[in-house]
């Protein structure tokens, strides 16, 4: 597969999703709203179904998030995309310079009080932390929500459903259970008993798995638990780990991805 370059969004198909967000927004109290990139994996590239960012403002760079309030919807872009951000949003969006300009000091700078409303599952407990002490001087709140704009993406694809496939140790040069064993004893000696893992790169490492989930990139989309005993729970949609079973090996649980967060 070869890379098209298509575009998933125009310009002129922003303003009127900027304005269903708006609405959704007003309706549940909220100042703002901030639509990252990242996926809830914090992997590099995203599926279609997680291109949230590209969806409503047209801008398709790797990197980059947008913060919409009532009144202005800044898209922050780094030094790469200064001049893609421009041919690819409407005018309703407002290109903002990042990182030379924070997220928090630009809220502060254009709301006074209120809450911000953001999706957990696409932000780092780093860059939450850092946020809410940049809000707090200016009186804000940054407040978890559902995704408001999945909520309003009538259309969006559904999840990538590519089965995983396994990766030969001769490839990897190490055997999943050997990885998985030299790493719990890493645990037990940090005297922790378990390691959460979001990154699908890392599973693929650890389990030597692969996936198809995202175009010209193996990577399988899962979260997994790796236990200070060598042992692994696998969460992954329903179908997607059934050709890896006997690969997997029976000290290596597969689960629903929906049982992860409990």
């Amino acid at each position: 597969m070869f890379q098209t370059f298509e575009a998933a969004s125009t310009p002129e198909q922003g303003p009127p999703r900027l304005a269903a967000l708006r609405e959704d927004m007003a309706a549940r109290g909220l100042k703002g709203f901030l639509v990252p990139r990242a996926d809830a994996y914090q992997g590099e590239y995203v599926a279609d179904c997680d291109a949230r960012l590209a969806w409503l403002t047209g801008f398709t760079g790797s990197a980059g998030f947008c913060a919409v309030l009532a009144d202005l919807a800044g898209v922050f872009v780094d030094g790469r995309y200064r001049v893609q951000v421009r041919d690819q949003v409407a005018a309703e969006f407002t290109p903002v310079d990042w990182p030379e300009n924070r997220l928090g000091p630009w809220l502060c700078d254009h709301l006074s009080g209120g809450a911000v409303g953001f999706d957990p599952w696409l932000h780092t407990v780093q860059e939450v932390a850092e946020l809410r002490d940049d809000l707090r001087t200016a009186g804000l709140a940054l407040t978890p929500t559902e995704n408001l704009v999945d909520a309003i993406w009538t259309d969006r694809p559904a999840p990538p459903d590519a089965g995983f496939f396994a990766h030969d140790a001769a490839l990897a040069g190490e055997s999943a259970a050997d990885k998985r064993a030299r790493l719990a004893g890493a645990l037990r000696k940090a005297g922790h008993r378990v390691a959460v893992l979001t990154l699908p790169d890392s599973i693929a490492w650890l389990l030597n798995i692969r996936g198809a989930d995202i175009p010209r990139n193996p990577v399988p989309q899962s979260f997994a638990l790796l236990l200070d005993d060598g042992t692994c729970q696998l969460f992954a949609l329903p179908g997607k780990a059934n050709a890896i079973t006997e690969h997997l090996g029976p000290d290596v649980a597969v689960l629903g991805q929906d049982a992860f967060l409990a």
